[in-house]
């Protein structure tokens, strides 16, 4: 069953891969269930299997929904999208998972090749970024869709939704941990209609977060043909931050050690930066630095949670981002 799902995989992507210049992200759209005690022997080994923390090529979007029950509390939170989306796919149970629109399976048959398949090119870009404002403050959410191949007919929405990245509840089935939680869509539910051509298309939304969660709140934007219901693309504000966006100036700074319990040391070997920020996983820039006078720069980390964090250093070469992890 498992080479079945990998060849149908394979040639459900393969219209797009034909024309693809853009990057592809994997959208792994996935139903559970809080109370579901099989989603619970499940649900952590494919977390760990696709390592949804940091896996740069893969975007998660957790639905939960009435099946098999109804008193779960994130699908108490809003109940009709999240059932929406489930009788779209033709949703059996839980767990169940949906790769780039493919059809529903259970979660052990996604495996890290068949994600690294998901996530190859596309006729697509769409490049997300959000303005995070105050804590708790209105967002602006904008997002740049353009086709690399021309004029694409089909019949197309654009769908963003809101997740949260990370939530730590002890829910009644034993999770103890679960990642991007679905909380709301920002276009319609059924999505939007977008028309793909080569001219980009930027569209503006605005939401109001919630002032408990607003730091692990993110929006999740994607474009799926509504007919053959294939994700052609998707994006998130992290696209591109676990991953130097010019590879010589990456390969000329290291970070060491890394990971580390305080400090750590930065070392340029050819530009020296004009600053740097240091940002947490939820986007927001936590320091800067500027002024820097000599080809390394030791960084005081012990100030910060253990966790990951990112370091989008700028020089006149470009710029890079590293991933750094503090631990205790």
């Amino acid at each position: 069953m498992k080479k079945g799902l990998t060849l149908a995989l394979s040639l459900f992507l393969i219209t797009t891969t034909a024309f693809g210049q853009a990057k592809r992200y994997a959208l792994l759209e996935h139903f559970t269930n809080t109370r579901c005690g099989t989603c619970a022997s499940l649900n952590p080994s494919l977390f760990t299997t696709i390592k949804v923390e940091t896996n740069a090529d893969l975007h998660h979007i957790s639905y939960h929904w009435q099946t098999p029950y109804a008193n779960c509390l994130y699908y108490q939170a809003n109940p009709a999208p999240q059932n929406e989306r489930a009788a779209y796919y033709n949703v059996p149970g839980s767990p169940r998972v949906s790769l780039n629109g493919a059809a529903q399976t259970q979660t052990v048959f996604i495996t890290p090749p068949i994600v690294e398949a998901a996530a190859a090119t596309s006729p697509i870009s769409v490049k997300v970024s959000e303005n995070l404002g105050t804590t708790g403050g209105s967002r602006t959410v904008t997002i740049k869709v353009k086709s690399v191949a021309g004029t694409i007919n089909g019949n197309f929405r654009l769908y963003v939704a809101v997740v949260e990245k990370k939530t730590n509840y002890e829910s009644p089935n034993g999770e103890t941990v679960h990642y991007n939680v679905f909380r709301k869509f920002l276009t319609a539910s059924s999505g939007n209609d977008i028309t793909l051509t080569a001219n980009e298309q930027s569209i503006f939304l605005d939401y109001q977060p919630d002032l408990a969660t607003s730091a692990q709140l993110y929006a999740v934007a994607w474009v799926q043909n509504v007919t053959t219901r294939e994700v052609l693309n998707s994006g998130t504000r992290f696209d591109g931050l676990t991953a130097t966006n010019d590879l010589e100036v990456g390969n000329s700074i290291t970070v060491f050690p890394n990971p580390t319990t305080g400090k750590t040391t930065l070392t340029f070997d050819k530009r020296t930066p004009q600053y740097l920020t240091v940002q947490n996983v939820a986007g927001q820039v936590l320091e800067t630095v500027k002024g820097f006078n000599s080809t390394s720069y030791e960084l005081d980390m012990s100030k910060y949670s253990a966790g990951i964090y990112f370091l989008k250093i700028k020089s006149e070469a470009g710029t890079t981002i590293k991933k750094v992890v503090k631990i205790l």
